[in-house]
């Protein structure tokens, strides 16, 4: 996960380094008798502690808005606190004040990055607690859950899109399925090996659970092969939504070589009109009528192709 982060860490680092440097240049060392040892070993605590916040952002979050507020809050304190601990051992001009400012007010402008980080965390993690509460209420009579990668399996995305379709039939609201497959994972696979295999579809099952929507749905088609639905859905969101996951994949893994391959399959908006499609199609035939799209694709090596239904 943190390869996601390399250039925010490189950035930051190179800023980390620059103040140090100043610091050393301003500044003169204090003698042994001046330090506070005792106040060394608290500003050094306080700097594990913001350094080990730090380390489990980028360890375990994806690239997003709100990784990048608890991020940015982080590193500040981190880059105070650093100061902090070198103002211990470094003593400033008294007519110099920039090291004092660049120690003292990252500070609190960390903090309050920070907290509205983890009250986008905190809305995150109520959302996927609800998703799975009511996952876990379902499964008491369905088994329905593919024990990989922990999303809907194919049973299940076939009830949710039949029940969406009628209530788009009734409402006529726009619903766009989206199905994605990952071209040249079987070669990612037989390179790297089976386990590798399923450690990276269940990552990128987790990537794809943060990119969609609360009213969304995520579900493994097959394989590599993944559907979301997408209620109240234009093709134009879908298709920056595949876009977008797209990016995050590249970011993500670049040495994979691995690209999606993305069919948009939009139903109700208003615009061109398909030949193929005079009436509204059930979930069996909208389902087919994707994956043979997708095949098609995949075969003349398009990123994007799309369908629309009309009434």
């Amino acid at each position: 996960m943190w390869r996601q982060h390399l250039d925010k860490l490189a950035g930051a680092a190179l800023l980390l380094i620059t103040a140090m440097l100043l610091a050393w240049q301003l500044g003169d060392i204090k003698t042994g008798v001046r330090i506070d040892w005792w106040d060394c070993l608290g500003e050094i605590t306080t700097l594990i502690v913001a350094t080990g916040w730090l380390c489990l952002i980028v360890s375990s979050r994806p690239r997003g808005p709100v990784t990048n507020w608890l991020f940015s809050g982080s590193f500040l304190l981190v880059f105070s606190y650093s100061l902090d601990l070198l103002d211990e051992i470094i003593s400033y001009p008294d007519n110099i004040r920039l090291m004092s400012w660049l120690e003292s007010f990252p500070a609190p402008v960390g903090m309050l990055l920070l907290t509205f980080g983890l009250i986008g965390w905190h809305r995150e993690q109520l959302a996927i607690n609800r998703q799975l509460q009511s996952r876990e209420l379902f499964l008491r009579d369905h088994q329905l859950i593919d024990p990989l990668t922990q999303l809907y399996g194919p049973a299940y995305l076939l009830a949710v899109l039949k029940r969406e379709l009628n209530v788009h039939q009734q409402t006529a609201q726009p619903l766009s399925l989206l199905m994605l497959d990952l071209a040249g994972f079987s070669q990612y696979n037989k390179g790297h090996g089976i386990a590798a295999g399923d450690t990276f579809l269940m990552q990128f099952s987790e990537l794809l659970t943060h990119q969609l929507r609360q009213q969304d749905l995520i579900c493994r088609f097959a394989g590599d092969c993944f559907v979301a639905v997408l209620p109240q859905s234009t093709t134009a969101t879908a298709t920056v939504l595949q876009q977008h996951i797209a990016q995050q994949l590249q970011q993500w893994l670049p040495e994979a070589q691995i690209q999606l391959t993305a069919i948009t399959v939009t139903l109700g908006e208003l615009g061109e009109r398909s030949e193929q499609a005079q009436q509204w199609p059930d979930a069996d035939t909208l389902l087919r009528s994707a994956n043979h799209m997708l095949l098609a694709a995949k075969n003349q090596n398009h990123n994007t192709d799309q369908v629309l239904f009309h009434r």
